[in-house]
């Protein structure tokens, strides 16, 4: 089947590539670290795109990134993947057409992933929208239904938290991560999973709740990253469970980009 855009998201643990092919969205996870030769990684999306039956028709691509020293070399993966035929790649950035207006002191430091999630909750559900992203950092990101970007909260990640009590105490050690059954936890390990999943979830729903009093504003809530679906169940708040919604904001960016 054709692929006409290869949606890219450079995350600190894993690099997400969405093929957006005439059957529907697939979706691979490579590890980001270590960073690897081109030709590794030409051999793994080789393999992965002959297995799902995706032709090396041309396409294009859209990159978002937060880590500086894989960007230039996942570019050239693409340019080589493509075989000469002709691609366009766009970096996400925050001066690009994203149907928001940034009203925040510094949009350029603002992460790309971000940029995506907002983009695409936004476009689809045109209100005052809240993504959760449950990624390496735990991120909110708030526009409202005007489309202005208007901030957000960023807080340790429930993996990073778990790593985090291993590195900095000298008796806790690192977690086997599970959805705890209970908020009482008994063993070391089910009490870090407890803290970890339960005080993610509360720290969430606080922060929206403050944010939701400081601007008078009710947000749609949609969740989303590589733990999201682990912590559906934990937040009580009404949301909506959207695993996909940063490849589907690159492809609303790539659409309102795409070159002429």
């Amino acid at each position: 089947m054709k692929c006409q855009l290869i949606a890219v998201d450079i995350g600190n643990s894993a690099i997400t590539i969405g093929y957006f092919t005439e059957a529907g969205l697939i979706v691979q996870n490579i590890a980001t670290m270590p960073l690897q030769k081109i030709n590794k990684y030409l051999s793994v999306l080789s393999n992965f795109m002959s297995q799902n039956g995706i032709e090396k028709s041309p396409f294009n691509v859209i990159i978002s990134s937060v880590v500086g020293s894989h960007t230039a070399r996942l570019k050239s993966v693409f340019r080589e993947l493509a075989g000469g035929q002709k691609t366009d790649i766009l970096l996400v950035q925050h001066k690009m057409n994203t149907g928001l207006r940034f009203k925040i002191p510094s949009p350029e430091r603002l992460g790309a992933d971000r940029i995506a999630n907002v983009a695409g909750a936004y476009e689809i559900y045109k209100t005052n929208v809240a993504v959760v992203d449950f990624g390496t950092a735990t991120t909110i990101s708030c526009a409202d239904k005007k489309g202005n970007y208007i901030g957000g909260s960023i807080m340790p990640g429930i993996r990073l938290m778990n790593e985090l009590l291993d590195r900095g105490t000298a008796q806790l050690k690192k977690a086997a991560l599970h959805s705890p059954k209970s908020a009482l936890g008994t063993g070391t390990d089910e009490c870090i999973c407890s803290g970890v999943f339960y005080g993610t979830a509360g720290a969430v729903e606080r922060i929206l709740g403050e944010i939701e009093k400081e601007t008078k504003v009710r947000f749609r809530v949609i969740l989303t990253g590589g733990h999201a679906a682990a912590m559906d169940r934990f937040i009580q708040k009404r949301h909506v469970l959207d695993p996909k919604l940063t490849l589907k904001g690159l492809k609303t960016l790539y659409e309102k980009n795409r070159p002429a």
